[in-house]
Parts: structure tokens; sequence; C-alpha cells
């Protein structure tokens, strides 16, 4: 099964042309963030066309009438059928149209495939550790069926060759020093400095891992999404992937030619699986 993770960056008018670069990859199943109700229409046509016919959103055209950074919305679309089971532990995020769940019915097994659209501290403040808070709280815990968990998370602000994550809630100093701040955005620092490690690390106790990282390890440099400012680029690794170890990994790489091409201002990401075992 070939998946793909992206953050779409909202865009209406390269709808379309989005839509056409993910069915050049051929994938299974995709799951896109950044969903927009002037975009949604024109999208699950065209992934429709493609063969991805089975789709869940929490985009509803008319009816999605948000404004401001709840404009954003998320979307599975699958080439196999999907069951909305009451058995999925959905996120119970405080903002409904970040996230998405589904139970995709692929050839050898059933997952469940959650996606979801965190929103930046940098402009929504604590709502986004509310959103990743909701997300570890929904899928805390083992299951018989495998999961995956994909989408941008907004985090972290650095990742060491070492394995070390500096999340936002840490000053980085001149020396590459870490400490904790102990007021971040007007809340604690250690609270904000968890719910970021519980999304990147702490799924692992139940049995989810980093699928980039494990299968590439903490040597290779990588971001999908870049912060250009007075002439300097900084990569960030914001969009990632987390899958049950039941599900053997291939391949998995990030698509910066999306973001090169000025599709999105997000790399997709795309992973390759065989069957569950």
């Amino acid at each position: 099964m070939k998946l793909i993770s992206w953050n779409t960056n909202h865009r209406t008018r390269q709808a379309v042309d989005q839509a056409q670069a993910i069915l050049r990859r051929a994938p299974d199943v995709v799951a896109l963030q950044e969903i927009v109700s002037s975009s949604v229409k024109v999208m699950t046509a065209a992934l429709s066309a493609g063969g991805l016919s089975h789709i869940v959103t929490t985009v509803h055209e008319p009816s999605f009438d948000r404004r401001g950074p709840r404009a954003y919305g998320v979307l599975i679309a699958s080439r196999y059928p999907l069951l909305d089971d009451a058995t999925v532990s959905k996120p119970p995020v405080p903002w409904e149209e970040k996230a998405v769940s589904a139970v995709i019915m692929a050839p050898h097994a059933e997952l469940e495939l959650h996606t979801v659209h965190v929103p930046p501290g940098s402009s929504n403040g604590w709502v986004k550790i509310e959103v990743l808070e909701a997300v570890f709280a929904g899928l805390s815990r083992r299951t018989l069926r495998p999961r995956l968990l994909c989408g941008d998370f907004n985090t972290p602000q650095q990742e060491r060759p070492s394995g070390e994550i500096v999340t936002w809630a840490q000053q980085i100093g001149a020396s590459g020093q870490l400490s904790l701040r102990a007021r971040f955005r007007g809340g604690p620092g250690l609270r904000w400095d968890t719910a970021e490690r519980n999304i990147l690390s702490g799924l692992q106790q139940f049995g989810m891992r980093d699928v980039y990282r494990d299968l590439h390890g903490y040597e290779v440099d990588a971001s999908s999404w870049v912060l250009r400012r007075k002439g300097n680029s900084i990569g960030r690794r914001f969009d990632h992937l987390f899958a049950s170890e039941q599900l053997h990994v291939v391949r998995c790489a990030y698509l910066n030619e999306w973001r090169e091409a000025d599709l999105s201002d997000h790399a997709g990401l795309e992973a390759e699986f065989t069957e569950a075992v």
C-alpha cells in the first residue's frame, strides 16, 4: 500500500495541479491537510476520477463556513473502501475540523488511519497544545488493528543527529545548549514541551513509531517546510507519519519537488508498506 500525506497550503487555484501531481504517483491512500471549502469540491472530483473514490473530510461544502485558521480542514481519499467504525478511537480535538479518522479496508488487512493538522502555535497559541494533547489521548493505547497517524504537526523546532528532539518550549543558546522555558506563550513551558514530545516519541510505548526516522535514522537531515528569513533558509520537519509496528515499511521519502515547484509550501510525505504481519 502506498500512502501520501500532504499539507496543500489551502491553495484553491492549484487544486487541480495538486491532484494531478498526487495521481501521477499512483497512491492507494491520500491524507491531505489545509483543505478549504473553495478547493474541496475540485480536489475530491479529481481524486475520485483518478480512482481514489472513497473519501471522508471535515470540509463539507457549502455548509463549511468557518473563517481564519478554522477554515482549514483535512481529508482522506482511498482506493479501498473506508469505514466510519465506532471502534476507532478518534482524537477528541477541540477544533474538530483538524482531524479525521477512518478504517481502510485494504486487501490484506483493516487499517486505522488518522490525519491531523495541528495549528501553528505562533498564530494560535495554546490551541496547538490542546490539539496535540487530544491526539495523544486518542491514540495512547494499543490496538489489535494496525494504525497510521499522519499530518502536519508543526513540531519539532529541531532534530539533532544524536536523536535529541528540540521542542518549541526550549531555548537554544549561542553554543547550542538547551534550556526549557519556565513560561511559553502565556503558559507553563513544561506542558508545551511534554505535548510535543508525547506525539514525537511518546507513541512508541503504544506500538507506533516514526516511520521516516525508523527507516533513515537521525543522521539524515530532512525537512518538509522551510523558513526563509534575512537571506537564510531553515528547514523544519513538520510533516510526520507514525505507524504500528505490525506494518513493514518498504520506503519513506519527502516529496520536496512539490514544495520547490510551489504547489504548496510543504513537501509531500510518501510511504510504501507491505501487508501487516
